[in-house]
């Protein structure tokens, strides 16, 4: 896998601006060293969700309870998995965006500088699953692969968010994937805090992102301890 160093915005751009066609997508990450491992594949719930069984009756579980609280039903198995995984659920998705700007944001907003960050690019070209053919929970079934959600929250269409899915979410994506489908981009973490003023201007942050009141508040926030607010009338 190509490993790319990037030491400010001008240099993610030029990198991004080779890769812009529609068959790139991206995912950001804090730490460098981490693998594209969906969060149901990490050690600590791995050890005991070893089945996807197991994990649709997590699904369902979650479901039956947060019922009152949704807005609207899943259209279908793979529209739930797409909730769940957008409500912090353990699940066999990771999360991309066919929006570069977002992926670093999520890089970089933890302004960790002794932390390099990543930004994974990923080529789908014929990765792209037929969802009405097959169902996320059929164990005879092996995929690996994009989908797009059908259910489209206000979070999805502002990220502009696609999905990954893993037959075996205990290994990482590069190593079940031909390792040439990625490029990975190593954010400076001395570049964070600059890279995140480049994404502000242009209006990308946790607002724009998350659409929701609490990030509004987290916004202002960040803004009045900056004294970076702008008085308006």
């Amino acid at each position: 896998m190509k490993i790319i160093d990037i030491k400010n915005f001008i240099e993610f751009h030029n990198v991004i601006e080779k890769h812009s066609s529609a068959n790139y997508v991206f995912r950001g990450q804090q730490d460098f060293d981490w693998e594209l491992i969906p969060k149901i594949g990490r050690p600590e719930f791995s050890k005991n969700v070893p089945s996807y069984f197991k994990e649709e009756d997590i699904i369902r579980s979650w479901l039956r309870y947060s019922g009152h609280l949704l807005n609207s039903n899943p259209v279908d198995e793979w529209d739930e998995l797409t909730l769940g995984q957008h409500h912090g659920l353990a699940t066999r998705l990771l999360d991309w965006t066919k929006n570069p700007l977002v992926a670093l944001y999520f890089a970089t907003f933890d302004l960790n500088q002794k932390s390099d960050a990543s930004v994974f690019i990923m080529d789908f070209k014929n990765k792209v699953l037929k969802t009405k053919e097959i169902k996320p929970f059929d164990s005879k079934i092996i995929v690996s692969g994009v989908f797009y959600p059908k259910g489209l929250s206000a979070r999805v269409i502002n990220q502009r968010g696609v999905f990954t899915i893993s037959n075996k979410p205990q290994l990482s994506l590069e190593k079940i994937l031909n390792e040439n489908t990625f490029i990975k981009l190593r954010i400076k973490g001395t570049a964070k805090k600059a890279m995140l003023r480049n994404l502000e201007q242009y209006g990308v942050n946790e607002f724009s992102i998350y659409q929701d009141l609490d990030n509004l508040s987290n916004y202002l926030n960040r803004f009045i301890i900056s004294r970076e607010l702008d008085i308006m009338d």
